[in-house]
């Protein structure tokens, strides 16, 4: 039995707020290749929800990816910021992959919650 319900829109919404982000900034070299893998793994990760226990793994993957992409975001901002002495402007843009990761987050959780109904189930068999 496999249940596969709105961690999908999650991940779809993931994958969308990404991919708009890619396309509307190019910071650096590094930056457009996460997005891309990033992107990637929320659009594959839709698609294995015949195996639970990857689908979750892929999820929390893509997550760890996602910090560590705010991490770099963050990192460039302050030595562009000290390079040139400027003062950092932020754009609506930065919000994109802050709420990617929270669908993202989201998505794990559902999937938790149907691991959790997937077991009780098994029990009562």
């Amino acid at each position: 039995m496999v249940l596969q319900r709105i961690q999908s829109v999650y991940l779809l919404i993931a994958a969308i707020l990404m991919a708009v982000f890619g396309f509307f900034t190019a910071v650096s070299f590094e930056l457009p290749i996460l997005v891309g893998i990033i992107t990637f793994l929320a659009i594959v990760d839709i698609f294995l929800y015949k195996n639970l226990q990857r689908q979750m793994t892929v999820c929390f993957v893509d997550i760890i990816l996602g910090l560590a992409m705010l991490v770099a975001i963050g990192y460039q901002a302050y030595h562009l910021a000290a390079d040139e002495g400027a003062k950092l402007t932020w754009n609506w843009l930065f919000i994109l992959p802050i709420l990617s990761i929270i669908f993202l987050m989201l998505a794990h959780k559902a999937m938790s919650r149907d691991k959790k109904k997937l077991l009780d189930a098994d029990r009562l068999r």
